[in-house]
């Protein structure tokens, strides 16, 4: 299930690891730009948070072919944000030292919209209602696909990374 969601794998693939959050849903408030934090970041932050916020109103939704139609406005709403900040995203990357580095993938995993995409993951009705319905399944997937296909010039080797998944 963990690679049907972007966010996850885009900040794998940024390089920052994933941090451990509880299965408590909150809301993820709107982003406010902190002093040490980048205007592309802050745009990197927005897109994630405005993806979070449409995932749990997708999820919240019970008809799955109104959240399969949230979820690929979604993904295409998310693919067009990550795509017009890319350059500029690599650019400011590139330029970072590793403590840098570090402190991006700290402030990224203290954001609301995190916490929020890791609960939907592993929530286990959401995990089931996915698996049941095969369109629901091939529209997250693709989505996860979009995002792999954009490709960022800073990817981790993640030959270690085991994501769980035996699929």
């Amino acid at each position: 299930m963990k690679k049907v969601f972007v966010a996850g794998l885009l900040l794998a693939g940024l390089g920052f690891s994933l941090p451990s959050f509880a299965t408590v849903v909150t809301p993820v408030p709107q982003t406010i730009v902190a002093a040490n934090e980048n205007p592309v970041e802050a745009k990197y932050h927005k897109i994630m948070e405005n993806y979070a916020n449409g995932l749990k109103a997708a999820f919240a939704e019970k008809d799955d072919k109104k959240t399969i139609a949230m979820v690929n406005k979604l993904n295409d709403e998310m693919i067009a944000g990550m795509e017009k900040i890319k350059p500029e995203l690599e650019r400011w990357i590139k330029g970072m030292s590793e403590a840098e580095k570090e402190a991006f993938g700290k402030r990224a995993e203290s954001k609301p919209y995190l916490k929020a995409i890791f609960t939907i993951m592993f929530d286990p009705e959401i995990g089931k209602r996915i698996e049941e319905n095969p369109e629901l399944k091939r529209v997250l997937e693709e989505g996860n696909q979009r995002m792999k296909n954009l490709g960022f010039d800073e990817e981790e080797d993640d030959s270690n990374y085991d994501d769980g998944d035996t699929n």
